[in-house]
């Protein structure tokens, strides 16, 4: 299957930087530009129609809510995902009106913006699985839209050990704890890639949360600490 073409307009260079690193990760998707302002995020949906915009409201030279309008008036046909620290109820309501995929509240978690990009994959095979659709298929494709966390097993990541795991849930006994790939790697004596699939295996078990930080200093990266129900 031909990849996503990806926009992503977002005036902070390290959280775009993580938005890029996130797509990395994940194959169907391609990010073909970077914009970080409105007006040259015109001209990048002008020349590539992207399929799908991650789009920040407030940016140095307008909002992105108006952006969204001019894109009707040019007949974009692609989708748009907010993410945003804009959490008032008449930006959300209006996003909601003009058709946004999803509304994502900034600080984001990454297992929120990876659910929102796999529901979006979805969406996108299901529109192109046929020219005609019965109700059966209608009614999937709304559910996508809709469906905030994904139906997924919990168990079976490739290359993950028992003893390992259950060593990784201790390090994070303290609901205090806080770490990144990085770091428990140190304390696993292991590559940060080896770390990085144990944690992102407890966050599908639901055993971690993930968090994007994007502070101002030093590379962005995700930070893990233990989920409190």
């Amino acid at each position: 299957m031909d990849s996503i073409s990806t926009l992503i307009i977002e005036d902070e260079p390290m959280l775009a930087e993580i938005l890029v690193d996130t797509f990395k990760q994940s194959p169907q998707f391609h990010v073909i530009g970077i914009a970080d302002k409105v007006e040259s995020a015109k001209k990048q949906i002008r020349l590539y129609q992207p399929e799908l915009i991650l789009l920040d409201n407030f940016l140095p030279d307008g909002k992105g809510i108006d952006l969204i309008r001019h894109t009707f008036n040019t007949q974009y046909s692609g989708r748009i995902i907010f993410i945003t620290a804009d959490n008032h109820m008449d930006t959300i309501s209006e996003a909601l009106r003009m058709g946004v995929f999803d509304y994502l509240i900034k600080p984001v978690h990454y297992q929120r913006l990876q659910h929102t990009l796999e529901r979006f994959a979805r969406y996108r095979s299901s529109l192109r699985s046929s020219e005609q659709a019965s109700q059966t298929h209608v009614d999937a494709l709304f559910n996508i839209q809709a469906k905030e966390h994904l139906n997924e097993p919990t168990g079976g990541l490739r290359g993950i050990d028992e003893n390992t795991l259950s060593r990784v849930l201790q390090i994070f006994d303290d609901v205090q704890a806080v770490h990144t790939a990085d770091s428990l790697a140190r304390l696993l004596g292991s590559s940060k890639t080896t770390a990085r699939r144990y944690l992102e295996q407890c966050v599908k078990n639901n055993q971690l949360e993930a968090e994007i930080s994007y502070g101002k200093v030093g590379r962005p990266e995700r930070i893990y600490r233990r989920k409190v129900s």
